[in-house]
């Protein structure tokens, strides 16, 4: 007997909006019943983002879907591209939580416009149109911004560097790097209205295989390798509280000025959630 024929859809749609994305995927396996409304819209919208329009309007492209959940998945499977290419929104998967990446275009790089120090380049395998490939500078500085407003409430993200090294780099080696995620503006979750400034310091390297005598393993951060081929490299995490308003500000910089360095290709700084946050 199918006992879940006896539940109002209504009761059934509000239970499987209050688990997640993959349980009500599960549940469509228990029986017709349950199938109906774990695929019906009424579930999927809400776990989209409630901001999910407004976003969809800034795509570079039409995002098409006939439903709700088909939408979910093509958000879930394959990032999208808006303000015009400088910025990929994907949904992770799991939670349905937002992720972003700032593309190069959409980064502070010092002396990024001058063509004597940075070229930019067209590649197939990144989702950019252009990434920034280093051709020389004396000091090694990039930041990026994402308004705290954009990304979803109570999660804690990660940020990362994702980057290519070209065979011919030179000057990463044994090169600390100063990298930052700073968050400016009003906390929504307080008692009281304030302005704070918070700011969270580590020490990365661009280069597998190093040591120094100054930093000690557990702290110094290294790149791993994507599944996409690119390398990451975390450079910190913050939290976003419910009605959090302001800028989350994050990147790099060279410890060491009048270092040069060269043969580095910059895709973007991710921000995606963190696992089980």
């Amino acid at each position: 007997m199918d006992f879940s024929s006896a539940l109002p859809e209504g009761i059934v749609s509000d239970i499987l909006s209050l688990t997640s994305p993959r349980d009500a995927c599960r549940s469509s396996a228990i029986s017709k019943g349950f199938k109906s409304v774990a695929d019906s819209d009424a579930v999927w919208d809400r776990f989209l983002p409630s901001d999910h329009a407004a976003i969809l309007s800034r795509s570079v492209s039409p995002v098409p879907s006939s439903t709700k959940k088909q939408l979910y998945s093509r958000l879930a499977d394959c990032p999208i591209l808006l303000d015009g290419g400088k910025l990929s929104f994907a949904l992770d998967k799991a939670s349905a939580k937002k992720c972003f990446v700032l593309g190069a275009r959409e980064l502070a790089i010092i002396q990024g416009s001058s063509p004597e120090n940075w070229e930019w380049v067209s590649l197939p395998q990144s989702r950019f149109s252009e990434v920034a490939h280093l051709l020389q500078v004396c000091w090694f500085c990039i930041e990026g911004k994402i308004e705290a407003q954009l990304l979803s409430p109570k999660t804690t993200y990660v940020v990362y560097l994702v980057f290519q090294m070209r065979r011919s780099n030179n000057g990463f080696d044994y090169l600390p790097l100063d990298s930052f995620v700073s968050f400016a503006g009003e906390r929504g979750d307080r008692d009281e209205d304030a302005i704070i400034h918070e700011t969270k310091m580590n020490i990365v390297y661009l280069k597998r295989g190093l040591s120094s005598p100054q930093i000690g393993a557990s702290t110094r951060r290294l790149p791993q390798k994507r599944l996409d081929k690119w390398m990451e490299v975390e450079l910190g995490e913050f939290f976003i509280g419910k009605g959090d308003s302001g800028k989350v500000v994050m990147g790099l910089m060279a410890v060491e000025r009048g270092r040069r360095t060269s043969g580095i290709i910059i895709e973007g700084i991710e921000v995606r959630p963190k696992s089980n946050s």
